[in-house]
Protein backbone atom coordinates (compact mmCIF):
# COMPACT_ATOMS: atom_id res chain seq x y z
CA UNK A 1 0.00 0.00 0.00
CA UNK A 2 1.30 3.24 -1.00
CA UNK A 3 2.32 5.52 1.58
CA UNK A 4 1.46 9.11 1.53
CA UNK A 5 2.11 12.37 4.13
CA UNK A 6 -0.57 14.98 4.03
CA UNK A 7 -0.04 18.85 5.58
CA UNK A 8 -3.14 19.38 7.81
CA UNK A 9 -5.05 21.91 5.17
CA UNK A 10 -5.33 18.93 2.97
CA UNK A 11 -6.97 16.60 5.84
CA UNK A 12 -9.26 19.75 6.91
CA UNK A 13 -10.46 20.37 3.23
CA UNK A 14 -11.41 16.51 2.73
CA UNK A 15 -13.52 16.76 5.85
CA UNK A 16 -15.45 20.21 5.06
CA UNK A 17 -15.79 18.34 1.12
CA UNK A 18 -17.60 15.30 3.61
CA UNK A 19 -14.44 13.36 1.70
CA UNK A 20 -13.57 12.03 4.92
CA UNK A 21 -14.84 8.00 5.08
CA UNK A 22 -14.09 7.49 0.88
CA UNK A 23 -10.31 8.86 0.93
CA UNK A 24 -9.80 6.09 3.82
CA UNK A 25 -10.95 3.83 1.68
CA UNK A 26 -9.14 4.41 -0.88
CA UNK A 27 -5.98 1.87 -1.63
CA UNK A 28 -3.21 4.29 0.50
CA UNK A 29 -2.04 4.94 4.18
CA UNK A 30 -2.58 8.62 5.11
CA UNK A 31 -0.18 9.65 7.35
CA UNK A 32 1.10 13.29 9.41
CA UNK A 33 4.14 13.79 11.91
CA UNK A 34 3.25 13.55 15.10
CA UNK A 35 3.97 17.02 16.06
CA UNK A 36 1.33 18.02 13.54
CA UNK A 37 -1.51 16.26 14.39
CA UNK A 38 -0.80 16.94 18.16
CA UNK A 39 -0.98 21.17 17.52
CA UNK A 40 -3.05 21.27 14.65
CA UNK A 41 -5.04 18.03 14.69
CA UNK A 42 -5.92 16.27 17.77
CA UNK A 43 -8.40 19.10 19.06
CA UNK A 44 -10.81 19.22 16.74
CA UNK A 45 -10.23 16.36 14.03
CA UNK A 46 -8.52 13.64 15.95
CA UNK A 47 -11.45 11.03 14.72
CA UNK A 48 -9.34 11.06 11.68
CA UNK A 49 -7.45 8.12 13.42
CA UNK A 50 -11.17 6.21 13.78
CA UNK A 51 -11.05 7.08 9.64
CA UNK A 52 -7.45 5.45 9.23
CA UNK A 53 -4.64 8.43 9.80
CA UNK A 54 -1.64 7.51 10.55
CA UNK A 55 1.08 9.29 12.57
CA UNK A 56 4.38 8.87 12.46
CA UNK A 57 7.57 10.42 13.82
CA UNK A 58 10.63 12.01 12.48
CA UNK A 59 13.53 10.79 13.33
CA UNK A 60 16.69 13.52 14.61
CA UNK A 61 18.02 14.22 11.17
CA UNK A 62 14.27 14.76 9.71
CA UNK A 63 13.40 17.13 12.82
CA UNK A 64 16.75 19.49 11.82
CA UNK A 65 14.98 19.36 8.14
CA UNK A 66 12.55 20.86 9.40
CA UNK A 67 14.23 23.40 11.48
CA UNK A 68 16.77 24.15 8.57
CA UNK A 69 13.23 24.88 6.40
CA UNK A 70 11.52 27.16 8.66
CA UNK A 71 14.55 29.05 9.12
CA UNK A 72 15.68 29.24 5.91
CA UNK A 73 11.97 30.03 4.18
CA UNK A 74 9.57 31.03 6.90
CA UNK A 75 6.69 30.82 4.57
CA UNK A 76 5.67 27.63 4.41
CA UNK A 77 4.69 27.07 8.49
CA UNK A 78 7.30 24.81 10.41
CA UNK A 79 4.00 22.39 10.65
CA UNK A 80 4.00 22.23 6.55
CA UNK A 81 8.42 21.50 6.85
CA UNK A 82 7.37 18.72 8.61
CA UNK A 83 4.89 17.12 6.79
CA UNK A 84 7.67 17.97 3.60
CA UNK A 85 10.49 16.36 6.06
CA UNK A 86 8.51 13.13 6.78
CA UNK A 87 7.72 12.54 3.17
CA UNK A 88 11.36 12.93 2.59
CA UNK A 89 12.40 10.44 4.75
CA UNK A 90 9.91 8.12 4.27
CA UNK A 91 10.83 8.83 0.26
CA UNK A 92 6.91 9.18 -0.46
CA UNK A 93 4.74 11.38 -2.03
CA UNK A 94 3.48 14.49 -0.25
CA UNK A 95 -0.23 15.83 -0.26
CA UNK A 96 -0.06 19.99 -0.14
CA UNK A 97 -2.05 22.62 -1.48
CA UNK A 98 1.52 24.96 -0.94
CA UNK A 99 3.42 25.02 -4.52
CA UNK A 100 6.49 25.87 -2.36
CA UNK A 101 6.17 22.33 -0.61
CA UNK A 102 4.94 20.74 -3.96
CA UNK A 103 8.53 22.11 -5.17
CA UNK A 104 10.83 21.21 -2.72
CA UNK A 105 9.52 18.07 -2.40
CA UNK A 106 10.60 17.22 -5.96
CA UNK A 107 14.13 19.02 -5.35
CA UNK A 108 14.76 17.17 -2.00
CA UNK A 109 13.65 13.88 -3.75
CA UNK A 110 16.54 14.71 -6.34
CA UNK A 111 18.62 15.27 -3.76
CA UNK A 112 18.13 12.05 -1.81
CA UNK A 113 18.64 9.75 -4.48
Amino acid sequence: MLLLISDANILIDVEKGNLTPIIFRLSYEIAVPDILFELELRERHSHLLEAGLKVKSLTAESIKKTESLTQQHPRPSMMDHSALALALQEQCPLLTEDKLLNRWELIGARNNE
